[in-house]
């Protein structure tokens, strides 16, 4: 695939079984393994983990990265320098900030763009690590997509989720719903014609409805959950927008128990690289309604 979407976790997210529902979102998650346990793992679960992360990585689901808490700590002072508040948290949650930084590195053969996003299993645990960062003295334009589809269950085997993962019709439906979060949404934001955010609308709509039809195929048990895909807007960008609501409240009025779209403000704890645009995270909120 040359153009792909990862996902990558901190290194205790294994224990929510986080990457199964990922599996289906991401064409790729980024899995941090440490050499040896730290903190309250086991050496056990880490062989599990291993052992989970290799079958993903042979059927091109996942990446493992050789975690290296030096590595991680020399990172946090030269990259994030002051940006990040470590204080006695336990800041490797934050390991997920670093692997999105490593993602261009870890680029298999015939993969020529990769967008990667922090995935985080609840909006508190993005709220904790953004409310951290103390070097950003304005806030920025984040559009949050959120979706109510169908997820794998914690327990759900790998070896369905990859033959899903797998179906050619499947491969499609997910193509269709990633190009238009990352592609079409930021357009919509900016068009001022009615006529066309509302067919972008009915677009979207029939996309996530192939979507979830897709994912239900599969041959595992399953459970609901609010997806919500985060994109942070440029500041060029966010001013030529001017007033975005009117776009927010054609795309998502008509639909408000199977997606929304709406504005927040929140830290930007790098700078967008000349982009109208950046992937700021993922977030699995389960117990959320729309």
């Amino acid at each position: 695939m040359a153009n792909e979407l990862w996902g990558t976790f901190s290194i205790y997210d294994h224990r929510d079984a986080i990457f199964r529902k990922s599996l289906i979102t991401f064409d790729r998650i980024v899995i941090p393994i440490p050499n040896k346990p730290i903190g309250n793992q086991t050496l056990e679960e880490l062989e599990q983990l291993y052992a989970d992360a290799s079958y993903l990585e042979k059927n091109d689901a996942a990446i493992i990265y050789n975690w290296n808490s030096d590595e991680f700590q020399d990172w946090q002072k030269d990259v994030l320098r002051e940006a990040l508040s470590v204080k006695s948290t336990d800041s490797f949650y934050d390991s997920r900030l670093m692997l999105q930084e490593k993602t261009e590195d870890l680029k298999p053969q015939g993969v020529n763009e990769i967008t990667s996003l922090p995935v985080y299993g609840a909006k508190e645990e993005f709220l904790t690590t953004y409310s951290k960062l103390n070097h950003v003295t304005e806030e920025g334009v984040i559009i949050e997509l959120s979706q109510l589809i169908s997820i794998p269950d914690k327990n759900a085997p790998l070896e369905e989720i990859i033959a899903l993962r797998n179906s050619k019709s499947f491969i499609s439906a997910k193509e269709a719903f990633k190009e238009w979060q990352l592609k079409k949404m930021p357009e919509v934001l900016g068009e001022k014609s009615i006529k066309n955010i509302n067919l972008a609308k009915e677009e979207f709509e029939k996309m996530l409805h192939r979507y979830e039809e897709e994912i239900n195929n599969g041959k595992f048990k399953k459970s609901k959950a609010v997806v919500t895909s985060l994109l942070a807007l440029g500041s060029i960008i966010t001013a030529a927008f001017g007033e975005t609501q009117t776009a927010i409240a054609l795309i998502s009025g008509a639909a408000p128990n199977l997606f929304s779209l709406k504005e927040t403000t929140s830290p930007i704890w790098k700078d967008l690289r000349g982009k109208s645009y950046e992937a700021a995270g993922i977030i699995y909120e389960a117990n959320r309604k729309l």
